[in-house]
């Protein structure tokens, strides 16, 4: 089930070894590999693109910028722990070019990029077997979901074609419209051929995760197309929102969880593939653990267990946030673990205790009672709640990793997509009801009426539904007309920071490169 990711990491090991330029030793030294000629290693071709996909979820990248500006996480400044200035910035809103968290999201999108043109390029010169065709069209779909978070987040950047191999020459720079125009072609040519859930093995794409990207693409087309600064004032396309949504339910592929947390436990491949999981990001003790690092920086230091025995202390969520719940929904916290391990699952705040039942104390010898409040650059080791989505494994032998596999795209998604579209169309507002009740009923929490139901009812949704999963809270706060709003230690943002400043390295390296307005 999980064999692509161990094809991933021998072939990273054959491409990187000894290179210290990456492109050129890939494109003009291995082009008579029988390795990368032969079709039956298509596998092995695609397999760097799959594997890029981890980085998504990384603390020093995608997952940050997508979280850590929003109200949902921040990494505060505890003494002379955790003394960052890209994090302070970050939550701040006061990032510029030289921020390091925006810098390193940028070279790894590029490099995703890079990283599937190379894949796209060998797998194009193979014999054209049915196979091959078939991971062609899924780099493809990889390749416009990295696209998609370079334009989000930057509107422009540099672009070539897989088989543009002379990387002396410069690239072209993709605005922002040019961009959204190549993603949709790309996806819109790829999806007619791509193969539904239970065709492919799990942690293949699919037909319905290419209809998911493309659902998102429609679904912020309006800020896509909007004018700077606020971005919100562009073209809507609701109807394609739906259209794409209705193909996802229709295809009888896909069920909502009937236990939210399950989805969210150690080895959760199976369960996530019987229900929600439309695009798994595989993480296994064979590969890679490190989507569970969300553990280490968010837990204190006393708070071990078994073989958990070094965390971090370092990311906590905010009172806008936590204040925004009812806690009494299951998706806010579980005791589900507590017995193996000492603390809830989910949203973590008032006094802690070790598995014995004892009060645990920060270093200071404090009572470790996590409080919502807390000092942007000068926190104590107790402020601000805290969070565990991805649950360990009590039983994990290693400790300091697990292996959770993150669903990046779910199905409750779609409908929360579908529902949003149909009130915002406002011709169909029983629809939209229906949808949000959908996953509200399954996650066992009181439904909508039709005149309860507010366009924010479905900004607060998705947040309940997908906090810290590091797919959408940027996007949606600033669909919604929220990331620029004063909250919590965070004062009103001007509406050119919807856009991240492209990185100083970018520009020094291309000067074809302008920067975004207001930097």
């Amino acid at each position: 089930m999980k064999k692509i990711y161990l094809i991933a990491t021998v072939l990273l090991a054959f491409l990187l070894q000894g290179c210290t330029n990456l492109h050129e030793e890939i494109l003009n030294e291995q082009d008579n590999s029988s390795l990368i000629s032969n079709p039956s290693n298509a596998a092995m071709v695609a397999a760097p693109a799959y594997a890029a996909l981890r980085d998504l979820m990384s603390d020093g990248g995608s997952w940050k910028v997508t979280e850590c500006c929003t109200d949902e996480a921040i990494f505060p400044t505890r003494g002379s722990d955790w003394n960052d200035v890209n994090n302070r910035t970050l939550f701040w809103h006061t990032y510029d070019a030289t921020n390091t968290v925006v810098r390193n999201t940028w070279n790894g999108l590029m490099q995703h990029v890079t990283s599937c043109n190379v894949a796209l390029n060998y797998l194009g010169n193979m014999k054209q077997t049915d196979d091959v065709k078939e991971y062609m069209n899924e780099v493809t779909v990889l390749r416009s979901l990295f696209m998609y978070y370079l334009m989000d987040y930057y509107g422009h950047f540099p672009f070539r074609e897989a088989s543009e191999t002379d990387y002396s020459s410069k690239p072209i720079i993709l605005s922002r419209v040019d961009a959204l125009a190549r993603i949709i072609k790309d996806l819109q040519t790829v999806i007619p051929n791509l193969k539904e859930k239970g065709a492919v093995p799990y942690g293949r794409v699919t037909k319905a995760t290419a209809q998911t990207i493309l659902a998102h693409v429609y679904l912020n087309y309006q800020v896509f197309t909007g004018k700077a600064p606020a971005f919100t004032d562009g073209e809507s396309k609701w109807d394609e929102v739906i259209s794409l949504c209705d193909d996802i339910i229709k295809s009888g592929k896909y069920q909502l969880a009937d236990d939210y947390w399950k989805m969210f436990l150690s080895d959760n491949a199976d369960y996530c593939d019987k229900t929600e999981g439309i695009l798994p990001i595989i993480y296994d003790q064979a590969t890679d653990t490190g989507g569970s690092n969300w553990l280490n920086m968010a837990l204190h230091y006393s708070m071990t267990f078994n073989n958990f025995k070094s965390f971090w202390n370092g990311c906590c969520t905010t009172p806008t946030f936590v204040d925004s719940w009812d806690p009494s929904d299951p998706r806010y916290t579980s005791d589900r673990l507590k017995s193996q391990i000492g603390f809830n699952i989910g949203i973590i705040g008032g006094q802690q205790y070790s598995v014995a039942g004892e009060k645990l104390k920060t270093r200071q010898g404090k009572d470790l009672n996590f409080t919502k409040e807390f000092s942007v650059d000068n926190a104590t080791e107790e402020q601000g709640y805290r969070v565990v989505k991805f649950a360990p494994n009590p039983d994990y032998q290693w400790g300091s990793g697990s292996d959770n596999d993150v669903m990046f795209y779910r199905y409750s998604d779609i409908y929360l997509m579908r529902g949003e579209a149909k009130f915002r169309k406002g011709n169909d507002i029983a629809g939209a009801v229906e949808d949000i009740n959908a996953v509200r009923k399954a996650r066992g929490v009181k439904e909508y009426t039709s005149s309860s139901l507010t366009l924010d009812s479905f900004y607060k949704e998705r947040g309940y539904e997908f906090y810290w999963e590091g797919m959408a809270r940027r996007d949606d706060m600033v669909r919604f007309n929220h990331y620029c709003e004063a909250r919590y230690n965070v004062e009103e943002t001007p509406a050119y920071k919807i856009l991240f400043p492209i990185p100083q390295t970018a520009l020094e390296a291309n000067s074809d490169l302008q920067q975004n307005e207001g930097y």
